[in-house]
């Protein structure tokens, strides 16, 4: 099988820059280097990134060129800063790095800037099927196997890995090409670009983006891998499937595999032999391969061997003797190694084959689990699966289904699954539904499954801030935001976010929210709890507290980096006041805000707009005047009830003291008339 898919998959993304009418031929980064998009330096191209013709407007001499990175990948952005400007006898010189236009994407895209090698590259096409002359034995050690290690140890000091050593990213600085380098590291992913014959057993079994940062033993083992190729001006596998690569060095052991009858010269035997040793804790490391280099002979050493069964495993209809090769098997065929793990014969082998009690034990407990977690047959068979493959090849990566990776390389799986668009519903659930725990379990890190649980607790709260976005910024460091509405703006320090909100307002839709699940994540994985209190009021249902939550968030930004007038964003967020001016009881005070809105909106700055609208003193103010005009109104409503409500009684009180009247005046009337009957009798 050809091995160079990235080639092709690198012409793909990137179009061909004449076919596509670029409007723009050239950008400055930094007002200093300045990237010609008209003259592309395809030798030097990275398979995920693209190589311009690059100039220092301040240093004329100083040759360089660029590195355009792609916008679906994520970048090594936590070796970033470590390797600008680092110094080292075996690494390209990383000089400046910043985003700018790519007309090619229609984005702003991360650009690195290197220093050029005048020498060019060692070998022009990929391994392992090109093939050099091999390099003469005796300026093997000080011309290439020196300065490479030199590279390593460099970067092992600050803490790093290169994870991108391989052949065909090798560079002479010089133009008489003596001094070799490691190239680029940075461009894509840990080992994303690597051909598998160049990685460890496990680190081959991942998904390109799931290798991980790894370890220097990982990048010790590359480099054996690239003096192998180089001592014999190709690689013995070449022309094999990635399958059977795999197969092979899991059978015969990576030193085997990879020299196979090749002649090898004596003085290399034991170096190479150190350096592809398949168990990380014996391979060579930096000071072993140095005390060789200085004439120190050690008695080769001979790998311990993996523990075989003497009865082999019968599944779809091929024996299996190791764990290992049982495991990966049940990996590529995962629909059928169900039905094996809950077999009796694969208990029997484990226990008769191995004397492996404590896995014949984990096999058992996996199986109960299944049973008592997962209702769902399908996704019982899964964690049978997965489960079985970790208790039976523990250095292996996490599998599930078609994802398999390195559980450290979670975040970048993550960020390259949603920058691609794929479907991230299988990660939510690998982490949600334990297999990632299971994973640690095995492991004994207790510290790694208590961050898990806090992974899980952020997915399965839905509310903006939280969720899988959340996650998302949290294990991607440096990561642009991937907000549909600036995801082109390459935003990857907090600060550019409101500049970029408010040179996209001018297109966006007016009832539409500024902040998203992408943007709310964004800020809350930077600021974390400072921003409890408006994450908290934006998630609320009440229109005018999520509102006036988002508002504050917004001007918390402004204020605390002293932002310039955002007059657009102030306006479509102006124009969704409404609510948080409905909030507000009194009639007069609503209209007289509608009135004053447009001034704050006018002065560009979210401080104020948020103060004018959520004055604290003003709502105090407006609280009590509801208060009181409620007690009012209780008060009246209590007597209009009271006089309502006792009609009939009124009434017939009224007969009453009518009657009563009636009959006062009537005797006062017959006492009235009897006097005077009485005085006219006396008068007469």
């Amino acid at each position: 099988m050809a091995e160079p898919a990235e080639n092709e998959k690198e012409r793909d993304y990137f179009p061909d820059t004449e076919s596509t009418g670029l409007l723009k031929s050239q950008v400055v980064l930094k007002g200093r280097y300045r990237i010609s998009y008209r003259h592309p330096l395809p030798s030097l191209d990275m398979p995920s990134a693209k190589a311009y013709h690059a100039e220092d407007q301040q240093v004329p001499d100083h040759k360089i060129y660029a590195l355009v990175c792609r916008t679906d990948l994520p970048i090594r952005y936590s070796a970033l800063a470590a390797l600008r400007g680092l110094k080292s006898e075996g690494l390209l010189p990383l000089v400046d790095s910043g985003v700018v236009e790519a007309p090619m994407f229609d984005a702003k895209t991360m650009v690195l800037i290197y220093e050029r090698p005048l020498g060019g590259r060692v070998i022009d096409s990929r391994p392992p099927n090109s093939r050099i002359l091999p390099v003469e034995e005796a300026e093997f050690i000080q011309r290439w196997a020196r300065p490479l290690l030199l590279g390593i140890s460099d970067l092992s000091v600050k803490g790093l890995t290169h994870r991108a050593i391989r052949p065909d990213n090798l560079y002479y600085m010089d133009v008489e090409k003596t001094r070799v380098v490691l190239g680029d590291c940075l461009s894509s992913p840990p080992a994303y670009d690597q051909p598998d014959v160049f990685e460890t057993i496990e680190s081959g079994m991942c998904m390109p983006e799931g290798r991980g940062a790894g370890s220097t033993s990982d990048d010790m083992y590359s480099f054996g891998a690239t003096l192998v190729y180089l001592s014999l001006g190709h690689h013995p596998l070449s022309g094999m499937s990635a399958e059977e690569r795999m197969d092979l060095k899991i059978k015969k052991g990576s030193y085997a595999a990879l020299i196979g009858e090749e002649r090898i010269s004596l003085s290399l035997i034991e170096l190479l032999r150190g350096l592809l040793l398949d168990n990380a804790e014996q391979r060579w490391n930096i000071s072993s391969v140095e005390m060789w280099m200085d004439g120190r002979r050690m008695t080769p050493i001979q790998s311990r061997t993996v523990k075989n069964s003497q009865r082999p495993f019968l599944f779809n209809g091929v024996e299996y003797f190791s764990y290992r090769e049982l495991a990966l098997a049940f990996a590529r065929h995962w629909d059928m190694a169900s039905d094996a793990v809950r077999s009796e014969k694969l208990l029997i082998w484990v226990k008769r084959g191995f004397e492996d009690q404590t896995a014949a034990d984990e096999i058992v407990k996996t199986i109960n689990s299944a049973t008592a977690n997962f209702s769902i047959r399908e996704r019982q068979d899964d964690y049978l699966v997965a489960r079985a493959c970790m208790v039976l090849d523990r250095r292996a990566p996490l599998r599930m289904r078609s994802w398999c990776f390195m559980p450290e390389a979670l975040g970048t799986v993550i960020a390259t699954a949603m920058m691609q668009n794929r479907d991230v519903k299988p990660l939510i659930g690998i982490i949600t539904t334990g297999y990632l725990e299971s994973w640690y379990e095995l492991q004994h890190d207790k510290v790694s499954r208590q961050s898990v649980r806090s992974l899980q607790m952020i997915l399965q709260n839905p509310d903006l801030g939280m969720g899988m976005e959340r996650c998302l910024y949290e294990l991607n460091e440096g990561l642009p935001c991937q907000s549909p509405m600036i995801v082109k703006e390459y935003i990857d320090d907090i600060r550019g976010l409101l500049p970029a909100l408010d040179a996209v307002s001018k297109k966006a839709d007016p009832q539409s929210w500024p902040l998203d699940r992408h943007i709310t994540a964004f800020i809350a994985a930077k600021f974390g709890t400072k921003v409890t209190e408006p994450l908290t009021a934006i998630n609320r249902p009440k229109a005018s507290v999520a509102t006036g939550g988002m508002l504050n968030l917004l001007a918390m930004l402004q204020w605390t980096f002293g932002q310039e007038k955002l007059y657009s964003l102030c306006r479509w967020v102006g124009g969704l006041a409404a609510p948080i001016i409905e909030s507000y009881h009194n009639r007069e005070k609503q209209r007289q805000m509608e009135k004053d809105l447009p001034k704050y909106v006018r002065r560009g700055n979210l401080a104020d707009l948020y103060r004018f609208l959520d004055n604290r003193e003003e709502r105090v103010a407006d609280e009590n005047g509801f208060l009181e005009a409620k007690q009012e109104y209780a008060e009246l409503v209590a007597q209009i009830e009271y006089l309502d409500g006792n009609r009939e009684d009124r009434e017939e009180y009224g007969l009453l003291l009518g009657n009563q009247i009636a009959s006062m005046i009537s005797f006062s009337i017959a006492l009235l008339t009897m006097f005077l009957l009485l005085l006219t009798s006396f008068m007469r």
